[in-house]
């Protein structure tokens, strides 16, 4: 045990002395004296620096104890790894037996509780008729979705694998039961997790990045949420859900709203901007998103409810003037050069006025259609920006189409994909496709422009910079489908495919937040996605409990990037072997969770 000096007062004199602590068979605290260096005012005649220098000595007796009892937990540990390996080939009469324990969920649950989770859901079981814990199974969907994304099934049987002790989960049908219930509790959910994060970020939301996609299912069953629709993802017969999401500036998504898959995407965004404007009382709020929104409706919709935006404009098809003024060489206004002075960029502003128009519906088809009656107009800056870069990438994806293209003239079965048919022109009679050079000599004048459209008064470059971090959403969208593999949902009715996406929106909230934090204390080159998640899946220790005097947890993993993960958010480093007691310490963890070795 440590030793420690201490300097008591017995009578009228202060005595020097040193002594361990230790717990007796009552687990009581008690203390015996090791060694005993008489009076204090004696010592200090003899030598004024008499304490310190026995302290330098006792630190110095306690550091090399703590390095031998290390080394000998390293050699038992090797001693029983070994035993371990030999059990496995049979080698013993008693063949031994391990498992492995992740311990990137004890980062995970951390986060968790930072965030004030467990609090909230508790909040929100009390007086209803839940029977299963909520946060604790909540959580574990959580947690699986970082770890080992999968079925309802597979995330039951895997809680085995992780440090966290899930036993208080112990029937499959409570997954499927809290999708219900996280259906009913959407606006609570979120409303806590943005107030969380705004106080660990200091978010203050001045601008929202909205964009749509749609998780498709491998089935043609119709429902209130699944539906054919235009698929993001070229899943042309298979039925699909529509979700838009909005982010922030740090590139951590707000709120959400899950719509059923023939909705089109141009409706989605008004209303979730403006229940988001609502609900946190933002009073300015700039909307960034991509030109597949821009439309007359939502540019009036969003001046209405009182914000503004940064939405890239389709141009090619604008009047003539316009284009006239696009492709002007003569009035750019600002430039961006390299060190030697080529251009890298450069910009200019049109002011263009946007007309809405009123829509009348077709008594036959039932589609909407606009109408020569004119409602409203709008004056607009359109941010015009030119890039010989982005020239010369317009040209090479081109030319891959009319190669593409040229191939699929001589073979007619080619025409099918869409990428390149738009070049090759079709005859309604007799004769053979062609090449359109026409339509390709058009498309080639516009290499490199790209226009973004806002009702603010900003710099071409200001502008720019706010709508470049639109990438962000992309990148959620990617996470979302790709690291937790929102899709496959394996679940079908409608309750909990909405619970299912809440559950992923969740995890999506806090790997988006635990890497906007990782980043600001690592570096942004230090981390990515990938690394973060990685390392988090791939942290593991083994129990190991062949002398049941001494148990043991061997680290299984390197140190590097989890530890310095695991000091951002308060947990300590794991050593190469670690007891049960300094594990649960280190990982925050209310008990060391166990596992008997078979026998």
């Amino acid at each position: 045990m440590p030793l420690h000096v201490s300097v008591v007062k017995v009578k009228n004199h202060q005595y020097i002395r040193v002594y361990s602590s230790y717990r007796n068979e009552k687990g009581q605290p008690r203390s015996r004296i090791i060694e005993n260096h008489g009076r204090l005012d004696a010592a200090l005649e003899k030598d004024p620096q008499y304490v310190e220098r026995l302290k330098e000595r006792i630190a110095k007796e306690n550091a090399l104890e703590a390095q031998n009892k290390s080394l000998e937990l390293e050699n038992q540990a090797k001693r029983r790894m070994d035993k371990l390996a030999d059990s496995a080939k049979g080698l013993n009469e008693k063949p031994g037996n391990f498992k492995s324990l992740n311990v990137g969920s004890a980062l995970i649950r951390k986060v968790w509780l930072d965030l004030k989770m467990p609090e909230m859901f508790r909040h929100l079981q009390k007086g209803r008729k839940i029977q299963y814990p909520y946060d604790q199974t909540a959580y574990l969907l959580t947690e699986q979705r970082f770890l080992n994304p999968s079925s309802k099934l597979k995330s039951f049987n895997n809680r085995a694998h992780s440090i966290i002790d899930h036993g208080q989960v112990d029937h499959l049908e409570d997954l499927y039961k809290v999708l219900d219930v996280l259906q009913e509790d959407k606006k609570t959910i979120v409303r806590h997790l943005n107030k969380e994060i705004q106080k660990r970020t200091k978010r203050t939301v001045t601008a929202a990045f909205y964009d749509v996609t749609t998780y498709s299912f491998e089935s043609h069953s119709v429902s209130e949420y699944k539906d054919f629709g235009l698929s993001k993802d070229h899943k042309v017969n298979e039925v699909q859900v529509v979700l838009g999401l909005v982010m922030d500036e740090n590139g951590i998504p707000i709120d959400y709203e899950l719509l059923a898959g023939n909705t089109s995407e141009f409706g989605t965004m008004v209303p979730l901007i403006k229940k988001i404007k609502n609900t946190y009382h933002l009073k300015q709020l700039i909307v960034v998103a991509d030109r597949g929104l821009n439309c007359a409706e939502n540019l009036f919709a969003l001046k209405e409810i009182g914000c503004d935006f940064v939405i890239a404009q389709k141009f090619k098809n604008s009047a003539a003037q316009i284009k006239t003024q696009i492709l002007d060489p003569d009035n750019w206004e600002e430039f961006i050069c390299k060190d030697d002075g080529e251009v890298k960029c450069q910009y200019k502003t049109l002011n263009v006025t946007q007309e809405l128009h009123e829509r009348k519906e077709s008594p036959t088809t039932h589609r909407r259609y606009r109408g020569p009656k004119v409602l409203g107009t709008m004056e607009l800056n359109w941010i015009v920006s030119y890039s010989p870069a982005r020239a010369a990438k317009d040209k090479a994806d081109r030319d891959r189409a009319i190669e593409k293209a040229k191939k699929a003239v001589d073979d007619p079965n080619r025409l099918r994909s869409c990428g390149y048919k738009s070049l090759i022109t079709i005859p309604k009679g007799t004769g053979s496709p062609r090449i359109n050079w026409d339509k390709i000599e058009e498309q080639a004048k516009w290499d490199g422009y790209y226009v973004i459209c806002t009702n603010l008064e900003i710099s071409p470059h200001e502008a720019t910079s706010i709508y470049r971090k639109l990438w962000q959403i992309e990148d959620c969208f990617r996470v979302s489908k790709t690291h937790l593999e929102t899709r496959q949902c394996f679940v079908w009715t409608d309750p909990h495919i909405y619970g299912h996406f809440l559950s992923c929106f969740i995890s999506l909230v806090i790997e988006k937040y635990m890497l906007f934090m990782l980043k600001r204390e690592l570096g942004k080159e230090e981390i990515t996605h990938d690394k973060m998640l990685e390392s988090i899946k791939t942290a593991s220790v083994v129990y190991d409990d062949i002398n049941p005097q001494v148990p043991l947890y061997l680290r299984l993993y390197e140190a590097g990037l989890f530890d310095r993960m695991s000091t951002v958010f308060g947990l300590d480093a794991l050593n190469r072997v670690e007891t049960p007691s300094s594990l649960r310490r280190k990982l925050h963890l209310p008990i060391a969770k166990t596992l008997a070795t078979q026998t």
